[in-house]
């Protein structure tokens, strides 16, 4: 039955020609009441509708007097909203737009009222929407404050801080009274735009409006104090009992940045007391800060290695990006602390990431891996920083490469070698005189003349014993020349000895070059360097 009027009431519309104007607004006031009552007293409302023939009929005043009948279901507003959109193509007046508005703010649904909300705000003016809004929730004070609320805030979160006000402004004329959470996104936008003077202005109208502040507002208020560098008041306002995390990580920060890591930490302890958490931004505050001032070492002398380590490892977790001079920082506080594993794998990870740290913390690094047993790990890194043009102390890498000699590491230490040598640094002679013997011991003369070479080019030389060895190895290969190239070298350098001159004239006698060991023989006694009885009567028994 309900059917047939509907389609009875559809024809009379379409078949009358020549309707008085009173019998058109009943026959409308029917229809719209017979829309309405389809849409709330049937679930599958869309094919009945369809049978209406609503394109040739709806207008925006037949729209909105559908909507104002049915607005106590909010959910079935919005589909019939959005279908005579998408079938029709029907685009709804201002009147209508912000009655749906009204509608979806006051049952809470917030998400559908945005995209309508900003469909208007492309195409009116924001005093314009504002006077509709108010004629739309007429008859209701805190119906009004809720819809206006809500378009403060949607201009606020688009950044549109004067259309905001504009809105804020009216709701004050009207005697409404916007909500704490529409002034907060006013603030915001305003701080965020750096728009200070704007801001107190706007604070004070606020309070005049009797606004109350809650948390959110003071941590605005704190984020407009810091950008003034008025960090006394900020710090007062937590003296009164007023905080947030927010006003606790711009002071930390504060500190952190003016190297003042007590107090710093003082803070966060009072947060911990507050059962305030502080947030990964906290922790980064005043590890950038001890980076920036390289005072890793002074969370050192406050006992806080390690905790300047967890907020390293909270902040990678959660993405927080560090300053460079961060990674910088914890490298070398880690190389000087002598936590091995921890250098190295923050080492890994500069390099993985391609983070450029100032060379002085390489340089650490690698006199913390310097004094460490040589393994494969500490053996390549130390080649690797080595070739990338870092150098540690003197004797730092002379007793690495000792240490890699002593434990028998010798494809190491001659890999090593060699990349310190290319590099020109020095080296104490104990430890490259270590790898010659090694040479001589296994017929690899060859390659302990070449290293001989190189460390004549740096204008220095092996110790006595390993050139002593060499000696006996030229002369057993019969490379005679080059073991008098070598004395000769020996001479120059004060490092001959009765031992030396002996092996000369041994070596000698047996190839019969007696006139050379002759003359040997007579600058060693000249230079009386003569051996101990048996040894010189063993010496001379090769003339005979």
């Amino acid at each position: 039955m309900l059917l047939q009027n509907h389609v009875f009431i559809a024809k009379s519309f379409s078949t009358s020609t020549n309707i008085l104007p009173w019998r058109a607004h009943i026959k409308r006031h029917q229809l719209a009441s017979q829309i309405s009552a389809l849409l709330l007293q049937r679930r599958n409302w869309v094919p009945l509708l369809e049978t209406l023939d609503l394109s040739s009929h709806l207008d925006p005043p037949l729209f909105h007097r559908v909507l104002r009948r049915i607005e106590t279901n909010p959910q079935i507003s919005l589909g019939f909203f959005n279908w005579v959109k998408a079938r029709f193509g029907f685009e709804a007046d201002l009147r209508s737009h912000c009655h749906m508005v009204r509608v979806l703010v006051g049952s809470g649904d917030l998400q559908p009222a945005r995209p309508i909300l900003d469909s208007l705000a492309k195409a009116h003016s924001a005093s314009r929407i504002a006077d509709s809004m108010i004629r739309a929730s007429e008859g209701s004070d805190s119906c009004q404050s809720s819809t206006l609320s809500f378009v403060v805030e949607r201009y606020s979160h688009k950044g549109l801080s004067i259309e905001g006000l504009e809105v804020f402004k009216k709701m004050r004329i009207c005697g409404l009274t916007p909500s704490v959470d529409a002034c907060n996104g006013l603030l915001d936008a305003l701080q965020r735009k750096d728009e200070i003077t704007l801001a107190w202005c706007f604070y004070g109208a606020m309070i005049r409006a009797h606004v109350s502040e809650d948390r959110v507002t003071w941590s605005l208020i704190a984020q407009i104090l810091s950008k003034g560098r008025k960090f006394d008041r900020i710090v007062a306002l937590l003296g009164l009992g007023i905080y947030s995390s927010v006003l606790y990580n711009v002071v930390i920060d504060h500190y952190s940045k003016n190297g003042k890591f007590g107090d710093a930490f003082g803070r966060l302890a009072e947060m911990h007391d507050r059962r305030v958490e502080a947030g990964f931004g906290t922790y980064s505050s005043i590890l950038d800060g001890a980076c920036r001032h390289r005072d890793v070492n002074k969370l050192s002398d406050l006992g806080k290695v390690y905790a300047a380590e967890m907020f390293f490892e909270k902040a990678r977790e959660n993405k927080v990006k560090l300053l460079n001079a961060t990674y910088g920082c914890l490298l070398r506080a880690m190389s000087k602390e002598g936590r091995v594993k921890e250098a190295i794998r923050m080492y890994r990870l500069i390099n993985e990431r391609s983070i450029v740290v100032n060379d002085s913390c390489y340089n650490a690094f690698l006199d913390l891996l310097c004094e460490e047993d040589p393994s494969d790990e500490t053996s390549q890194l130390v080649r690797e920083l080595i070739t990338r043009g870092l150098s540690s102390h003197h004797s730092g890498l002379s007793n690495f490469l000792a240490s890699q000699c002593r434990k028998r590491r010798w494809k190491d230490a001659e890999d090593l070698l060699n990349v310190i040598l290319e590099k020109g640094l020095s080296l104490d002679t104990f430890c490259c005189s270590s790898l010659v013997k090694r040479y001589c011991s296994i017929g690899q003369t060859s390659k302990a003349m070449a290293l001989h070479s190189k460390i004549e080019k740096l204008e220095s030389n092996l110790d006595e014993s390993a050139y002593n060895i060499l000696l006996e190895a030229l002369f057993r290969g019969r490379d005679i020349d080059e073991a008098v190239r070598i004395f000769d070298h020996m001479r120059r350098r004060e490092l001959v000895s009765s031992a030396s001159f002996s092996i000369m004239i041994r070596g000698l006698c047996r190839i019969k070059e007696l006139r050379k060991a002759m003359t040997y023989h007579d600058e060693m006694l000249e230079m009386g360097l003569k051996p101990d009885k048996a040894s010189y009567k063993h010496l001379i028994s090769g003339f005979r």
